[in-house]
């Protein structure tokens, strides 16, 4: 399971930053005062930033709230481009689920291995989703 700290993480490693650039750039750009250490908590959910931290990390590494808060369900929503709310928000459904999949590798969002998938990748990984949607829809699984 994904935490604030792994996100936060992740996103700083995707800046190829180290923690004391971070804080610095961070601090620069928002007039705050984090150090390593600061980061290195964050990191390890030894402690959360506050709200106005967050918004601003928000900003800093232009990402979403949803994504760094981790919540899940409502990114796979929104990256979809298009979802029918059955009306509960507790829970999505399976073949909604793997449509919204489908959509994002058709429109090249699906990476593997931090690899955007080429078309044939995409294509298999369509059949698949294709399969398993028909046999959702048989009660087959």
């Amino acid at each position: 399971m994904s935490t604030f700290g792994d996100r936060f993480k992740k996103l700083r490693l995707s800046r190829d930053l180290t923690q004391e650039q971070l804080a610095e750039e961070f601090n620069d750009k928002y007039n705050y005062s984090f150090t390593k250490a600061t980061i290195s908590q964050y990191e390890n959910n030894k402690r959360t930033p506050e709200m106005s931290a967050i918004i601003n990390l928000v900003d800093y590494f232009q990402t979403s709230l949803d994504y760094l808060l981790c919540n899940d369900s409502y990114i796979l929503k929104e990256m979809s481009g298009t979802y029918n709310s059955s009306g509960n928000s507790d829970y999505i459904d399976l073949e909604d689920t793997l449509v919204m999949i489908n959509n994002m590798a058709i429109n090249g969002k699906v990476k593997v291995n931090d690899k955007k998938l080429n078309e044939a990748q995409t294509q298999v990984l369509s059949n698949c989703l294709d399969i398993a949607v028909e046999l959702v829809k048989r009660n087959a699984l």
